[in-house]
């Protein structure tokens, strides 16, 4: 257990759902893993019928797979269902400007100043949990622009899939080119939201996907190769 999850008592569901995807999305749960329904019952305090919800509702958004017996699996991700995921993030990413209402909130920008803040410290401090937790939380803020409750669920779930496989073959990429990538990348955000530039924010984040993508499939291109 995360030790600021330590003793504390979870008094929905929602709580728990939202503690087990980023635990998949930080990695503290690698694909492949198998979680125990007693052992997570047991940890949260509540019985197993909530907590199947909680982990078919987390299946239906592809993070997990029912196996046999009381034990559910981490999905894995392969290399054409990550091009596939892609393709729709980029093409939801450049439409973004139609559900998103202005002005910015000033919560939003303030809080990806805080991040950029946070992100310029990684280039002295090779942690991947907390450039992973950045991520998270630039999503997090990012999302919250969004009007369309609908479009920001998609967008949220998109990340999640594929948010972890990125994460995953940082160690391969070279740190300090991916910490200024990603610095880079948040003042061009802050940039275009404080500018009100919509269509700007839009083609923005499609392009950072796209080299996303191009970084993940080397590395993946790198591993399947044979001798990789």
């Amino acid at each position: 257990m995360n030790i600021i999850e330590a003793g504390r008592s979870f008094n929905s569901a929602s709580e728990i759902y939202e503690i087990l995807r980023d635990r998949i999305a930080l990695l503290e749960y690698l694909p492949g893993t198998k979680l125990s329904e007693n052992t997570l019952a047991a940890e949260f305090a509540i019985s197993r019928t909530p907590l199947r919800k909680v982990l078919q509702r987390l299946e239906f958004e592809h993070l997990l797979v029912r196996s046999q017996g009381s034990y559910t699996t981490v999905t894995e991700v392969d290399a054409k269902t990550l091009s596939q995921i892609y393709e729709v993030r980029m093409v939801l990413a450049e439409n973004l400007y139609r559900f998103i209402d202005l002005p910015i909130p000033v919560m939003t920008i303030q809080s990806l100043q805080s991040l950029a803040e946070e992100a310029e410290q990684l280039l002295s401090n090779r942690d991947v949990h907390l450039l992973g937790k950045i991520h998270r939380e630039i999503e997090e803020a990012l999302a919250g622009a969004i009007s369309n409750v609908r479009a920001r669920e998609i967008t949220e779930q998109l990340y999640f899939e594929i948010g972890r496989i990125w994460l995953s073959c940082v160690p391969k990429l070279n740190w300090q080119e991916e910490v200024e990538t990603l610095s880079s990348e948040l003042r061009e955000l802050i940039s275009v939201l404080q500018r009100g530039d919509l269509r700007g924010f839009g083609f923005l984040r499609r392009n950072q996907a796209a080299m996303a993508f191009d970084r993940i499939s080397k590395v993946i291109s790198r591993d399947e190769a044979p001798g990789g």
